[in-house]
């Protein structure tokens, strides 16, 4: 390859890094304005769920507990769930709402597929029914659905930005924050995160039993989270309560 040829190839490519290096700077201003704006207790739950989970895996590393097929089964699925709340998170809080959308309506599937398999219901490679979902999550899904199916034109050129030269607007080809949309999204994964935490400490207690000691640290943290999501306005049944 000629020099000249290798000036032009590499300039030609420098492209594609500049685009995203101006991606990666928009996300890291997002992400301050987003973190400025969210409620501190949204904040605060967020870390004491990862905690409570964290905790209990810390505690029971590579020690057996009782299993079954179902057991096994749910413990994979919440395990996926926590393995992804990092990138969920990074999704909506950078600004990249409409992937974020997917990825939380996943979350729900998770969600709703542990509830199938509990009840027995569960039917291989099918997609989780929601009606199986944490209860009022149902709405959620369908809004959620709506985002993620790319044929919603519309939708998803009002949650990309846009920009403006002089008579010509067109879609941003970097993130934007939508302060709304970021609230909504945010408030949703941390319910979401707070219900598969439950489901944790609930299997954790088939697993390894009430008494366990790990228990002792947890329960506490627990009423203290729900105590932190009260305060932002979150509502709890009676029975969302009493299992852990």
């Amino acid at each position: 390859m000629s020099e000249s040829l290798q000036k032009e190839v590499s300039e030609f490519l420098m492209q594609g890094i500049e685009l995203e290096g101006r991606t990666l700077e928009h996300s890291v201003a997002i992400r301050e304005r987003s973190k400025e704006k969210y409620k501190q207790e949204w904040l605060d739950a967020r870390l004491q769920l990862l905690a409570i989970s964290a905790h209990l895996i810390n505690q029971k590393d590579s020690i057996p507990g009782r299993t079954s097929v179902q057991i096994s089964e749910r413990l994979t699925l919440i395990m996926v769930f926590l393995q992804g709340a990092y990138a969920t998170e990074t999704l909506i809080t950078e600004g990249q709402y409409i992937k974020a959308t997917a990825a939380l309506k996943q979350d729900l599937e998770i969600l709703a597929r542990i509830a199938e398999v509990k009840h027995d219901v569960a039917k291989q490679g099918r997609v989780p029914n929601v009606k199986y979902a944490p209860e009022g999550s149902q709405r959620f899904y369908g809004q959620l659905n709506d985002v993620a199916h790319p044929s919603n034109l519309e939708l998803l050129q009002s949650l990309l930005g846009s920009r403006h030269h002089g008579d010509v607007h067109g879609v941003s080809y970097v993130p934007t924050f939508v302060e709304e949309t970021a609230f909504g999204l945010y408030e949703l994964h941390v319910w979401l995160l707070f219900e598969v935490v439950r489901e944790h400490l609930l299997l954790f207690i088939e697993m390894y039993g009430e008494a366990d000691a790990a228990m002792k640290k947890v329960v506490p943290w627990t009423l203290t989270t729900v105590d932190t999501l009260r305060r932002a306005g979150f509502t709890f049944a009676q029975d969302e309560l009493s299992a852990p």
